[in-house]
């Protein structure tokens, strides 16, 4: 029996607009009109004059928007503590920016306060600026991902945990909380290229493709099949979290779901004048 396609939205954690009193509005007003779900991204630094151009431009700088933002897990913490029901995902967390004993504690924490609520959205991430400033190396920075999660997943399992990589050490230990969700909460990851699949086939349970154009997206979404089918593993049984910068109209959404989107995220974090304003264009976007 096929799911209907879930609908979630961006919360107003970045810009001018961020504040408790947004957040607090936003997450409250998507839980009363039936959104499944509230999302966040990371980003540490606006640089100047970016090394890498940020791929959404045509000038390669970054988003005005970008000077100012709220910590993801602290925003869906406040956003868990004003609602009982709705889910609250990371789209995403760039694991360059982290460490993974203090990421996981601080994960389980969250998903403990909400209740089994927290869907993980991870990224390797882009800007060189960015990951340099964390004190990571650009190059090698994938495989300390990859590494970075079958750590997380350590921690999340039953005590003691021990774990010995190239990255990253734990020596035997009790380590808590675990999350309220086992073995451990949703691990979806964003990107498009290289060993994104890999990782989604490997160590997650989705992909979270973010801004791939409308007409572009079937022929993604199938090499993520392809992908599972190679390994041996169900196409089903990874899913499709598609965050969208533009407006689907009706028929887009029925093509998104046709295609095998399994929940569309509805960013209005750009371009948003006041509280008021993104109370209104929740209405307007959700079917």
């Amino acid at each position: 029996m096929m799911t209907r396609m879930k609908y979630g939205i961006s919360l107003p954690q970045i810009g001018k607009l961020a504040s408790a009193d947004a957040i607090r509005a936003v997450a409250q007003h998507a839980e009363k009109i039936g959104y499944d779900s509230l999302w966040v991204l990371e980003r540490t630094l606006k640089p100047v004059k970016p090394v890498i151009p940020y791929p959404a431009t045509k000038d390669g700088e970054l988003p005005e928007e970008y000077k100012i933002v709220f910590d993801p897990i602290e925003s869906l913490t406040f956003a868990a503590a004003v609602t009982s029901r709705i889910s609250l995902g990371t789209s995403v967390i760039v694991l360059s920016n982290h460490q993974p004993l203090s990421l996981a504690r601080r994960l389980a924490t969250l998903d403990q306060l909400s209740n089994g609520r927290l869907i993980c959205g991870f990224g390797v991430g882009w800007s060189k600026d960015e990951i340099e400033a964390a004190g990571v190396n650009f190059e090698t920075r994938g495989k300390r991902a990859s590494e970075f999660v079958r750590v997380l997943k350590a921690i999340w399992s039953d005590d003691p945990v021990e774990f010995h990589g190239d990255f990253f050490q734990i020596p035997k230990s009790y380590i808590g909380p675990k999350p309220v969700q086992r073995p451990h909460p949703p691990i979806i990851f964003g990107g498009y290229v290289g060993k994104t699949f890999e990782r989604v086939i490997g160590e997650g349970n989705g992909w979270n493709p973010a801004g791939v154009p409308h007409e572009q997206l079937p022929g993604m979404i199938e090499g993520l099949r392809s992908a599972a089918r190679t390994k041996g593993k169900r196409p089903e049984d990874f899913s499709v979290y598609c965050r969208a910068f533009y407006y689907p109209t009706k028929e887009q959404f029925r093509e998104l779901e046709n295609m095998g989107v399994d929940h569309v995220i509805l960013d209005a974090s750009f371009n948003i004048a006041s509280v008021d304003a993104a109370l209104k264009r929740m209405e307007e976007i959700k079917p």
